[in-house]
């Protein structure tokens, strides 16, 4: 818990630099035409919407199998009255194994995918919460990635801005993409890349410190890194990556930031992925108050915004609609 309250702490102070920053960037900018207060409101919303989405990059048939039988176990123990321990963790294992077992039943029966590097990736989402860039209120955004990482673009007041990527930049940008699209599609092997993955990050370092929390992360987050490039096959084993993953568990009784019902995943650390009831794609992530996630400055304390009830969605991002097109601004 003290390496995601750093981090949080650490992120509630990029924050305000952002805005120190912004704001002498609109002082500098009064006057000029065309206004640029928009370009800098939409940079900086930008990069704190990617922040946040790829804050996780720093993620078996046999063990899914080993996994349903733990779940089905009853531990059998005794109190000082004689009576029988509850056993809630395995109701927990057996419905995240059932769910995260359709969702790649249902990824595996969609088609392929052949994104020509040509196109965009475009997202329609929305952002609301206490500690999100706008306030708890609804906040929409468009916005296209370019496949080959050359170009990104938005729409600011109404009006599309492209931005043009070079050099190294560009390249990081399409090698991610690639790596995503060409991950293992054997549920063994890609678990254990994952957790190859997990322990070759020191365990300060980690979002999460333990091993199977931070492994959960690594494997969720590849899912929602690229939902319209990602070969369906691969997409079904990273469900049975997370399916394998110990404690993971499920809400089936959540409603996304659109207001649509959805499945919450989670790993008890107040970060959940959310999926698609009827096709299980990943469309939203949100932080959820625990009670013992706040961020925590040494010169203001805990951050007052989360005096709220535990279960308060304190940021969510949702997805809208997103889908391949083939050029910025098409829907």
């Amino acid at each position: 818990m003290t390496r995601e309250r750093d981090e949080m702490q650490e992120e509630a102070g990029m924050n305000a630099v952002e805005d120190r920053l912004a704001e002498a960037l609109r002082r500098t900018a009064e006057g000029l035409e065309p206004p640029l207060d928009g370009l800098v409101s939409g940079g900086i919303a930008r990069g704190r919407r990617r922040r946040f989405r790829n804050r996780a990059g720093i993620a078996a048939s046999a063990v899914t199998a080993a996994a349903v039988a733990a779940g089905a176990v009853v531990v059998v123990g005794s109190g000082g009255d004689g009576t029988a321990a509850p056993r809630p963790p395995a109701v927990q294992l057996v419905s995240a194994t059932q769910v995260l077992g359709k969702a790649a039943q249902t990824a595996e029966a969609r088609p392929p995918v052949r994104p020509r590097p040509s196109q965009w990736w475009y997202t329609k989402a929305v952002e609301m919460g206490p500690t999100a860039e706008h306030g708890p209120k609804p906040h929409y955004s468009e916005d296209w990635i370019k496949l080959d990482g050359s170009q990104d673009a938005s729409l600011l007041n109404g009006k599309l801005v492209v931005y043009r990527h070079t050099g190294a930049g560009a390249k990081n940008s399409k090698a991610a993409t690639d790596r995503l699209m060409s991950l293992p599609s054997d549920p063994r092997t890609l678990r254990a890349l994952v957790y190859k993955e997990v322990d070759a990050t020191p365990v300060r370092d980690r979002m999460v410190k333990d091993r199977d929390g931070q492994a959960f992360r690594v494997a969720a987050q590849m899912l929602w890194d690229a939902p319209v490039t990602m070969p369906p096959a691969t997409q079904a084993a990273l469900y049975r990556v997370l399916a394998a993953i110990p404690s993971v568990q499920v809400d089936r009784n959540v409603k996304d930031g659109a207001g649509r019902s959805a499945i919450a995943l989670s790993h008890g650390f107040g970060e959940q992925f959310l999926l698609d009831p009827a096709t299980y794609q990943m469309v939203a992530q949100r932080r959820v108050n625990t009670g013992r996630n706040a961020p925590v400055s040494k010169m203001k304390g805990k951050d007052p915004r989360y005096n709220v009830p535990v279960g308060t969605v304190m940021y969510s991002l949702t997805r809208v609609v997103t889908k391949l097109v083939d050029r910025a601004g098409q829907r």
